[in-house]
């Protein structure tokens, strides 16, 4: 209930991955773009506690790919910057952010013309740091109306509605899927963990010449 009465407030009141393949790549303007657009869905402009605690929203691509161009969604925030007379300290956990912004990103990366890989979230205030595929973030959500949902960014004030009518609540059975999907590891960390398995095996291929 408490969650439900912040969002009202805020109102105003490897892996799969999904999206159409580009050889090339994004350029930097597009990736720019990506992510601006990607900051719209978390925090639309009249969800101004959304609008403080968000400090960083950026789409990367993601180095351990070889041949193919896959992006990250890597996301920080701060609940510390949250100022609220009515409401008090920042209500949401780690989890509750987490999840709700990451079903919001599910209805992003539905409609994005790339490839999308994971969701990475960092509160610099703990900190703490997680992240999940987002083909997993899809399976867990899907919008009451998929069927209608924009096939891409391009008529961005109908899409960004189905992005901000995501439901801010989450059931017990689902919340304990997302929480098994959910990976406590940095995107660095992430990052030299898959280059060293990379490197293992490739070291073992050479043994076995």
């Amino acid at each position: 209930m408490r969650i439900l009465l912040f969002c009202l407030l805020s109102l105003g009141l490897v892996a799969p991955v999904h999206g159409q393949q580009q050889a090339s790549g994004l350029s930097n303007a597009q990736l720019q773009t990506a992510s601006q657009n990607l900051q719209k869905v978390l925090a639309g402009p009249h969800e101004e506690p959304f609008l403080q605690i968000l400090t960083e929203v950026r789409v990367l691509r993601d180095t351990t790919f070889d041949t193919t161009m896959v992006y990250d969604l890597v996301v920080r925030f701060d609940p510390d910057r949250y100022r609220n007379a009515r409401v008090g300290t920042y209500p949401l956990s780690f989890e509750d952010q987490f999840i709700l912004w990451c079903k919001r990103a599910s209805v992003f990366t539905r409609s994005t013309r790339w490839q999308s890989g994971r969701f990475f979230l960092h509160d610099i205030s703990a900190p703490r740091q997680a992240w999940i595929f987002t083909e997993d973030a899809r399976t867990l959500y899907q919008p009451p109306k998929d069927d209608q949902l924009p096939k891409n960014t391009a008529s961005l004030p109908r899409w960004l509605r189905h992005a901000y009518a995501v439901d801010p609540r989450t059931d017990l059975r689902t919340m304990s899927r997302w929480l098994r999907l959910i990976h406590e590891e940095s995107r660095d960390q992430l990052i030299r963990r898959l280059q060293a398995e990379k490197q293992r095996r490739a070291s073992s291929i050479l043994q076995e010449e």
